[in-house]
């Protein structure tokens, strides 16, 4: 069952819809003046959270408190972090403000994003049918599985970078039974990729914590130590769409509508001359995440300096500890081909009495949506304000 990290706040709601109307999947609809969130729809894409000037939407995660229940704790901080540091000495200030926040250790994951991205790019080498695509952001993922399920064969089966970090942590780290693993999320999709706050136990990471929520906490904890570090220069380039080394046969595209256009241009077999895809569905990628602060544009700038005096090499592990067999396995309608074959025409049926006039007055994004609702029984044509009043003119 998929789980939405995105939660709504009565209080705070205005009823303006705009929550709504942004998401693109349909996942929102409006019932009783509440904002109601589908699970299933959801892909975690932070878009709904963006269209709200009034923090109706927010998106949560875990606290600093939960480490207090582990024996050793170590915080995972991802490149698009690091990107934002304009020099070494700022970044090892950094870890040290992250680690006085009570962490054991302080880990940064650059060499395994190094990893996963040398990984999809030998995968692509080898491929001589359509495209692959590269599972760096969950948001693609789930996009694929929501709404281009043809592209699935697609879509290497390769570990977010923190699982592949986060795994390999355990096993150096074995002496300790009780091992807390936490993970700083530059987005909010990223904070559904642990164990808790949202129920999750086949990840290996135990904790996703939005860096919005501590940033105050950091910035108290900045300009009082150094910890010496050294990054991955592959790794950071990772988080860059604009910085990672082109390769021919290779498409490289970020922001979400141009990622949707791609997808829609694949399933078409319009970009077959590619062998890779490597989408990001932020603007500028993964440095242009919605929970970090600071200038995306900058940040580009920042990796050679970031590593010219040291750098390390990508992480080398096994396939097991590269691959995962998860993908497309997360959907939870078990209807057969007929049965879904007779919705989709109920729905085509419903769907043509309605006034298509996608008003949302009804609390609905679309009237394709309304018509699903209704064939699935949790709406009716009453609830659409536009026939209702064509009835009672009638009358």
């Amino acid at each position: 069952m998929r789980k939405s990290v995105v939660h709504y706040t009565l209080e705070r709601c205005i009823r303006c819809m705009k929550c709504v109307k942004a998401c693109p999947t349909s996942a929102l609809s409006m019932e009783n003046d509440r904002v109601i969130i589908d699970q299933q729809r959801c892909i975690n894409c932070g878009r709904c959270i963006m269209s709200c000037h009034n923090r109706g939407i927010l998106a949560q995660g875990s606290t600093l408190e939960d480490i207090q229940n582990y024996d050793y704790t170590i915080c995972l901080v991802p490149g698009a972090l690091i990107s934002h540091c304009a020099t070494l000495e700022e970044a090892e200030d950094l870890f040290h403000a992250i680690r006085m926040l009570g962490f054991n250790e302080v880990v940064d994951i650059t060499q395994y994003t190094a990893l996963h991205l040398k990984e999809v790019s030998l995968l692509a080498e080898e491929n001589e049918g359509d495209p692959y695509i590269a599972s760096f952001c969950p948001v693609i993922v789930k996009l694929i599985q929501n709404s281009h399920k043809s592209l699935l064969d697609s879509l290497l089966p390769v570990k977010c970078c923190s699982e592949i970090a986060a795994k390999d942590l355990r096993k150096k780290y074995s002496q300790y039974e009780n091992l807390g693993i936490f993970n700083l999320c530059e987005c909010e999709s990223k904070l559904e990729l642990a164990k808790y706050p949202y129920g999750n136990p086949q990840y290996e990471v135990d904790h996703a914590l939005a860096l919005t929520d501590i940033f105050p906490l950091i910035r108290k904890n900045m300009h009082k130590g150094r910890d010496e570090v050294s990054f991955c220069k592959e790794g950071l380039q990772v988080c860059n769409p604009h910085r990672i080394v082109r390769q021919d046969g290779f498409l490289i595209a970020d922001g979400f509508d141009k990622v949707c256009n791609v997808l829609d241009m694949a399933e078409f077999g319009l970009l077959n001359e590619f062998k890779l895809m490597i989408l990001y569905p932020c603007f500028n990628g993964c440095i242009g995440g919605h929970m970090l602060w600071g200038n995306s544009f900058l940040a580009t700038n920042n990796i050679d300096a970031l590593t010219a005096r040291n750098t390390k090499k990508a992480a080398d592990l096994s396939f097991d500890d590269l691959y995962t067999d998860e993908y497309g396995k997360d959907d939870d309608d078990n209807r057969s081909f007929i049965e879904r074959t007779r919705f989709f025409k109920a729905v085509n049926e419903e769907f043509e009495r309605l006034p298509g006039y996608d008003c949302s007055a009804c609390g609905m994004q679309t009237c394709r949506i309304m018509a699903e609702e209704i064939v699935k029984g949790n709406r009716t044509e009453d609830d659409c304000r536009v026939m209702k009043a064509l009835k009672e003119n009638a009358q």
